[in-house]
């Protein structure tokens, strides 16, 4: 990891220099179901980000296992910019998260409460930080579709993936 912020959703972004929560240009959301393998998910990102890479974007992710996972080790496996977005503090994280949170080039850490809702809130963020949102959804329930949907909302470019025959929950 190479750098650390801390954000807070009711008192604006930590740095000066970000302005204002508006989307940020080359910035791009994954977000998706928990549980899905490595296989399945590396060649759905061969197949819907390949074409993205190389091109000075900076990737937001949540940073929990499953699609987050996937998706940091095979965006630093490219030299891409990988931020993620957590709803507390780093130590807050399971530890079974530590490893790939290391590979991050940022942590933003939202400190906000601990409730229900702070999975619902960080997702918010990565939509407000985003110009483009993928939603690697397994077609139940859950955080992705409601991502996916508040992206939608922020007209932004919106991207949903069908996990079709992937073992994969949200």
């Amino acid at each position: 990891m190479k750098s650390w912020e801390a954000a807070s959703l009711q008192s604006g972004p930590a740095n000066a220099d970000d302005s204002d929560l508006s989307a940020r240009a080359g910035f791009v959301a994954v977000t998706g179901s928990r549980d899905i393998d490595r296989e399945t998910a590396r060649h759905l990102f061969e197949q819907h980000l390949a074409s993205l890479l190389h091109q000075g974007r900076t990737w937001v992710l949540a940073g929990a296992r499953g699609i987050d996972q996937w998706a940091i080790e095979w965006l630093r496996e490219h030299n891409e910019v990988c931020w993620v977005v957590v709803p507390y503090t780093l130590n807050d994280q399971p530890r079974s998260t530590l490893t790939w949170l290391e590979q991050a080039d940022r942590v933003v850490e939202l400190r906000l409460p601990k409730r229900k809702s702070a999975g619902a809130f960080r997702n918010r963020y990565l939509v407000d930080q985003a110009q483009v949102v993928f939603g690697f959804w397994s077609g139940k329930g859950g955080s992705t579709i409601k991502t996916l949907r508040s992206a939608l909302r922020r007209r932004r470019e919106v991207h949903g993936i069908p996990l079709a025959g992937a073992k994969a929950t949200d």
